[in-house]
């Protein structure tokens, strides 16, 4: 008699915890057609040489291009150079929250499944395998149609050893790629001399968090066609080939951040932070 009523209760906590499972995971619908877009495809954290990671640029006429993509393997780590073409999406006729993205042809595709709420906060969607297993997350950015892409950019003459401050606010009811550029030898390009060398810089949300810190753009030939291809998106000039000026593209929550820049020697930088329509 105990055994039995002991048996009950256990299948009433597992069709519980099944409940629970199904709550947790709930698929939406893909959207109909791709929008032009950013997905940044990661197993792990953003943009980071923890995990493999990928931020891809979709646009309207079905072209796409790779901006980033980081790898890791069993012993090393690196890059993968930036590649682009054509397209095609597709919505699975079977399940409504399943989507393809299949490139030039059929070489290579995405497997995207959308879910909903998890643990009762909203998170990015992510991809799952059939039986229900996380794989690898993606986070789909809309190009913004009313609130696009905004600049500041601070002109400053850096004394030796000093640095200079700069600061902007995301507003946004979600993450916005903002991309930061410490400029110096550039600038000769349009008349300035005496500019600083090797710029750099740190970047620290309202609570004095670091939340990302600059790199040599031109440090990783694999990573150049992707930063140029962000410049050219948002209407910056172009950084000197091989040159070593501070970039660093990021997504950030609405919020306050202020970027801290310095360099290696006196002279003019110039301090930039561009809102991507993302």
């Amino acid at each position: 008699m105990f055994a039995m009523k002991f048996n009950k209760r256990a299948v009433g906590a597992l069709a519980s915890a099944v409940t629970l499972i199904v709550q947790c995971y709930s698929q939406i619908a893909a959207p109909a057609s791709l929008p032009p877009c950013l997905i940044q495809y990661s197993s792990s954290t953003a943009l980071t040489e923890s995990s493999t990671s990928r931020l891809i640029l979709y646009n309207l006429d079905q072209t796409y291009v790779q901006i980033n993509s980081f790898w890791t393997g069993p012993s090393n780590h690196g890059t993968n150079a930036t590649h682009g073409g054509t397209y095609t999406y597709i919505v699975d006729a079977q399940n409504s929250a399943h989507a393809t993205i299949v490139y030039d042809g059929g070489s290579t595709t995405d497997e995207l499944y959308f879910i909903t709420a998890k643990s009762g906060g909203q998170v990015p969607p992510s991809q799952v395998n059939t039986v229900g297993g996380p794989v690898t997350a993606f986070t789909l950015y809309p190009k913004q149609a009313t609130n696009g892409g905004c600049n500041l950019s601070n002109h400053c003459q850096l004394a030796s050893g000093s640095t200079a401050t700069s600061g902007f606010v995301v507003q946004s009811g979600g993450p916005r790629w903002v991309l930061l550029r410490a400029v110096g030898t550039s600038l000769g390009n349009y008349g300035v001399s005496a500019t600083v060398s090797s710029p750099s810089f740190t970047l620290y949300d309202s609570t004095q968090t670091v939340v990302g810190t600059s790199s040599v753009w031109s440090a990783d030939p694999n990573l150049v066609a992707g930063y140029a291809t962000i410049f050219s998106l948002i209407g910056a000039f172009p950084l000197n080939s091989g040159s070593d000026e501070g970039v660093l593209l990021v997504p950030l929550n609405p919020g306050s951040y202020t970027a801290q820049f310095k360099a290696s020697s006196a002279g003019t930088i110039l301090c930039e932070a561009y809102i991507l329509p993302f």
